[in-house]
């Protein structure tokens, strides 16, 4: 399979520091295209993300996240692998390992036409730069809307707001899998 691909993508932010935020929201929109005739099949592609951050009484911090996209075909045949969706990680559902939520296929996790992924996070500040999280993430990927299945991944972990954005240690338990991963990210993820 192969594609020429066309993409376009659009950012909102109101956030009170683009660093760090502690108030505000970030949107990303994208809306992309296989170019009919220069790619196997033809495809359009559109992913939507939001982020929104709230102070909360007594140095705590409620973090909200939203993530879905779809690949507009009739299936997955034909459309490369790498405009497909696959989650799971340190940045989607916690709990679980890097790209292994999507579609079974035999023994393999293939990527699907349709994502979303949902978070919730609360963190209270013990300092200004140091603080503790616990957090629920859910998501999946699949090929059709009407096998889609939540996976649930949630945990506890430490933060630390840094010059370069906040770096997170998350200690997380996959609901699907029954086992306990650890995830380690830094910088906003929208």
């Amino acid at each position: 399979s192969h594609a020429l691909y066309v993409d376009g993508e659009y950012t909102w932010r109101n956030v009170d520091d683009l660093l760090a935020p502690s108030r505000g929201w970030m949107a990303t929109l994208q809306v992309g295209a296989g170019v009919p005739g220069a790619s196997t099949e033809r495809f359009g592609r559109v992913i939507g993300k939001a982020v929104a951050w709230w102070p909360l009484p007594g140095d705590n911090q409620f973090t909200a996240r939203a993530d879905a996209g779809a690949v507009i075909a009739d299936s997955r045949v034909g459309i490369p692998s790498t405009f497909l969706f696959r989650t799971g990680g340190d940045t989607t559902v916690r709990g679980y390992a890097f790209d292994s939520l999507g579609v079974e296929q035999g023994d393999a996790i293939v990527g699907g036409r349709f994502y979303a992924v949902a978070s919730a996070e609360v963190i209270h500040w013990i300092t200004p730069s140091w603080g503790a999280a616990v957090f629920v993430d859910a998501g999946n990927a699949t090929d059709t809307l009407s096998e889609f299945h939540f996976a649930a991944g949630y945990g506890i972990g430490a933060r630390v707001r840094t010059p370069i954005g906040p770096f997170r240690l998350d200690v997380a338990y996959g609901q699907d899998v029954g086992s306990v991963r650890l995830h380690f990210s830094v910088g906003l993820s929208c």
